[in-house]
């Protein structure tokens, strides 16, 4: 099994070389050593680890919140936050980055093996678990095609709508999307898609066309 690559993001040297060592004692391997975000973005960039441990208070532009973000959202890699103290305005902000833990400082060994461990394997289940968009595009295409009934109708006479969907009526267009990485809200995509299926007729006029917006599954279809 290949070691796991951990980046370390702490801007105190000697505390950020202490935990280097205990970690490839624990049998990790350490991609990198930065002390500020912009630094974090980068080396995440060239070599991209497996987790990343990141300090809170990094001194420059972005602190560890900001950072976590950027990270997530662009390379979908797990982070667990280093902290010596933190404040409940600070945990609030770090909950929306979707932590994978939080290590006190000083770290022990046993809480620090722990914590990978745990955040390696549930990021890989989580990944396990997303469909893939070519297999949801054939079963919704598939459902489609099969149930030739009315959708527009049921949308704009107020057919009752609920489940994870976000709705927007345009001037020509209506679109719904639901979060694609989200198993409950298939189930529901699909039951909307019972729902009121049999009172659209699609045409060539009424064309459906399904896509994907970032972490959405998007339908679209003139009115």
């Amino acid at each position: 099994m290949p070691e796991t690559k951990i980046l370390i993001v702490e801007d105190e040297k000697i505390l950020a070389m202490g935990l280097k060592k205990k970690l490839e004692k624990l049998g990790y391997s350490v991609t990198d050593l930065v002390s500020s975000g912009a630094e974090a973005i980068e080396s995440v960039k060239k070599v991209q680890p497996d987790l990343v441990l990141m300090d809170i208070v990094l001194k420059g532009a972005m602190d560890g919140i900001e950072t976590a973000e950027f990270i997530v959202k662009l390379y979908d890699i797990p982070i667990i936050y280093l902290t010596a103290y933190a404040d409940d305005e600070m945990l609030a902000r770090a909950e929306k980055t979707c932590p994978y833990g939080y290590i006190i400082k000083p770290y022990k060994d046993s809480e620090l093996k722990a914590n990978i461990k745990m955040a390696v394997y549930k990021h890989s289940a989580q990944k396990e678990k997303l469909m893939d968009f070519e297999d949801i595009y054939r079963d919704v295409t598939r459902f489609l095609d099969e149930n030739e009934g009315s959708f527009k109708e049921g949308v704009l006479e107020g057919e009752s709508l609920t489940g994870p969907f976000n709705i927007d009526i345009g001037l020509k267009n209506i679109y719904i999307s639901t979060d694609r990485n989200n198993k409950a809200a298939y189930t529901a995509f699909y039951k909307l898609l019972t729902d009121i299926t049999q009172k659209y007729a699609i045409s060539e006029e009424n064309k459906v066309v399904v896509y994907p917006r970032g972490d959405e599954l998007c339908l679209e279809f003139s009115k």
